[in-house]
């Protein structure tokens, strides 16, 4: 057994087997006893596809090496596939894990599981303090295993045909690391990784314990051999997400790559950015997804002018409007979208009129993905232009090399998924840029379906691409990207990208604008403004159209979710969204079939005007550029409780808060009363020598204290209903 022990931690690692035994920092032991496992497992596959697993204890023989700080394992003797495996690990305040595969077989190294790791299950649901930061769709804390598994999104291998919200990196996973949590202090797991390599990020039971997963696929062909340029790195911590998400940031902004531009740097910005527009979306066929799709009262598209004039008027802002089911082909029937329904003059004219009253117009599409036939419009089928123009050779392959169906968007569509590395592709996307762009439009939802940007795993050994996924997906996405970036700048134009969900790490600089699907949190946990907190002052995003609010939230129950939920985008920094009807009512959010009441209107339109103020006047600086930090404490009266579908409550503070540092290095943290009562709380700020509270977004109304004597600020508030306040602290 290798024992360290330095720093303020100690490390047990079984070097005749190969396994992780104990992780301890206190009295705190980070590893399950009871769920040991092998150091590091293993996938191979065979030219047909043929799968052959090996873990650590498969190995016959394990060498082991001490060179100052640094503790080496070689194994080999595998019986199943000849190769030999390199552990280096690098004992430091950061414990940096690094794995080397030598493949002296004809197999491909699929992906490597490494470090294994299952921390004790004593999460809040089981009896215990702790929680898991996980980074699915803006990040999400899970304290309930059961609920989490029984959810929508339990655990699920990253396979192809692809889940659109796989727990794949760079996609639904947008930001790289774990957090495991609780009063005895905290766990960081993250791939400090500057190139984007594909991962599986996720976590699941494990026996007795949770096992933290990365499963680092190679992207190699057969016989190569695998080494880790970056590492797999563990810290310890004290605090809950926050401090994990300082971590992660700290090293993300000293290995920034030189497309990261912060938005006051970034000549892609648009003058609108920074205006703050309400998003308002719609369709203008049916009434949902799976609807009959025949045109409804927002159709033509003029028709919507004057409900767009009359909630402009009523939000004192400006609009942005983004389209759904406008393609004249089939709604969510990618790749070919163009011309608009109804053909090019009645959407022209409705752009026209947009722009006259200073508003702006956004299409949704539906990124990577070649429908072979509509399930919506019947007339749309290409199975003849399929078959005729042999385009079966660009699309995603099954490991065994088959061509399956999709898995995106089945209800509308039979299809299959487009493969970034091929020409066609590039060349069938930068098409129907071109064409949209052509319309004025402000803004092109591309990668609708492809959340975080993400291209789907391709398999085929015909593409030029090694056989199994890896970076070169992340490669061929940043490609595409910057192929049809060529179509929305330049020239004059500043038309922005965006994708389902935020764009993953690697994918910012490409989708500046992007439709959060931060709600999908709430089907295993709680949400958590993790993405806004790494990356908000690289990029501004919009709430979204809440899709699947209604499976998550019980809308009888507990109506205060939709204005609950239009404050934590504010808080995130989000552009706020509105789902309206075809009447112009607000609904509860995009995608329900049933709708039997509606949500009550004027505190909607009152709390997304108050909020919107602040995010264009004196909130401006913290909202728009600023930099999140940990906010200060609130006290606060009981939490209110949401119930939701799932026989689950949400508990949420009466209150929301998030804090910021502004460019010019001012503090200020937003609280948001997103009820119809006024709540009174207390802010305790620490190292803190003076604070004003800003009640109204204009700055007219302030009050102002001083710290006390041991350097500390206790300020006692009154949120009025609907509306927020703005307190900054020097």
């Amino acid at each position: 057994m290798m024992v360290y022990n330095g720093y303020d931690y100690t490390v047990q690692l079984d070097d005749e087997r190969g396994a992780l035994l104990s992780l301890r920092r206190g009295s705190k032991e980070f590893v399950c006893e009871a769920a040991v496992l092998p150091l590091f497992a293993i996938r191979l596959r065979g030219e047909k596809g043929e799968i052959t697993l090996l873990d650590a204890y498969d190995a016959d023989s394990c060498l082991t090496s001490l060179e100052g700080n640094t503790y080496s394992l070689e194994f080999d003797g595998f019986s199943k596939a000849d190769i030999k495996v390199t552990v280096k690990v690098i004992f430091e305040k950061k414990i940096d894990w690094r794995i080397a595969v030598t493949n002296r077989s004809d197999l491909c190294i699929e992906w490597v599981d490494f470090p294994q790791l299952a921390v004790p299950n004593d999460l809040k649901g089981a009896g215990g303090s702790s929680e898991i930061f996980w980074g699915f769709n803006e990040g999400a804390v899970v304290s309930d295993m059961e609920q989490r598994e029984s959810s929508w999104f339990p655990y699920d291998e990253p396979e192809y045909p692809s889940k659109g919200t796989a727990g794949v990196f760079p996609g639904a996973i947008e930001m790289p690391f774990l957090a495991y949590y609780g009063e005895k202090g905290g766990l960081y797991f993250a791939a400090h990784d500057r190139d984007g390599n594909v991962k599986g990020i996720n976590f699941r039971p494990q026996g007795e314990g949770i096992k933290l997963e990365y499963r680092l696929f190679t992207g190699l062909d057969a016989g190569q051999d695998f080494l880790m340029d970056y590492g797999m790195v563990m810290e310890f911590f004290d605090g809950d997400w926050y401090a994990a998400a300082d971590i992660y940031r700290s090293w993300f902004e000293e290995n920034l790559t030189k497309d990261f531009l912060k938005i006051s740097d970034n000549p892609l910005i648009p003058e609108w950015y920074g205006q703050s527009p309400v998003i308002v979306t719609y369709p203008v066929r049916g009434l949902h997804d799976t609807d009959e799709m025949n045109p409804n009262k927002l159709f033509p598209y003029i028709a919507a002018m004057p409900h767009i004039e009359r909630i402009a008027e009523r939000l004192d802002s400006r609009i942005m409007v983004i389209l759904m089911h406008w393609e004249g082909t089939a709604p969510w029937a990618p790749p070919f979208v163009w011309p608009p329904y109804g053909g090019e003059e009645a959407l022209s004219e409705y752009v026209n009129a947009l722009h006259k009253q200073g508003h702006l117009i956004g299409l949704y599409c539906s990124g990577l993905g070649w429908t072979y036939q509509s399930k919506l419009i019947k007339e749309y089928d290409k199975s003849k232009q399929f078959a005729e123009e042999g385009l079966s050779d660009y699309m995603c392959l099954s490991p065994s090399g088959e061509l399956p169906f999709c898995n995106i968007c089945p209800a509308q569509r039979i299809g299959y998924d487009m493969c970034p590395t091929q020409d066609y592709t590039v060349d069938v996307i930068s098409d129907a840029v071109e064409k949209m762009t052509s319309a004025d439009v402000d803004y092109i939802q591309l990668l609708d379906q492809n959340h975080g940007g993400a291209s789907y795993f391709c398999y085929s050994r015909e593409h030029g691409h090694p056989a199994v996924p890896g970076r070169w997906q992340t490669d061929a996405m940043k490609s595409l990207l910057n192929t049809v970036g060529q179509y929305t700048h330049g020239n004059g134009r500043r038309i922005l990208l965006g994708c389902e969900s935020a764009a993953a790490e690697p994918f910012i600089p490409y989708l500046l604008f992007s439709d959060n699907r931060y709600e999908l949190g709430f089907f295993i946990g709680r949400s958590v403004p993790a993405y806004a907190y790494v990356y908000h002052e690289y990029v501004n995003n919009f709430m979204g159209n809440q899709v699947c609010a209604g499976e998550i939230f019980d809308h009888a129950a507990s109506p205060e979710n939709l204005l609950y939920r239009i404050a934590y985008a504010f808080c995130a920094g989000d552009m706020l969204t509105l789902v309206i009807n075809e009447n112009g009512q607000i609904a509860w959010n995009w995608g329900e079939k049933e709708m039997p009441y509606l949500p009550e209107q004027e505190p909607v339109l009152t709390l997304v005007r108050n909020l919107n103020a602040w995010r264009r006047d004196l909130g401006k600086e913290f909202l728009h550029l600023g930099r999140m930090s940990a906010p200060f404490a609130l006290e606060l009266p009981a939490p209110l409780e949401l119930k939701l579908k799932n026989e689950y409550s949400l508990l949420c503070e009466q209150l929301l808060t998030t804090r910021w540092q502004s460019p010019e290095g001012k503090s200020g943290q937003i609280i948001v009363n997103y009820q119809k009562k006024p709540v009174n709380c207390t802010v305790n700020m620490q190292d803190v020598k003076s604070y004003t509270v800003y009640e109204d977004p204009k700055g007219i109304s302030v009050v102002k204290g001083k710290a006390s004597e041991e350097g500390n600020c206790r300020a006692s508030l009154t949120v009025q209903p609907l509306s927020a306040v703005l307190v900054v602290t020097v």
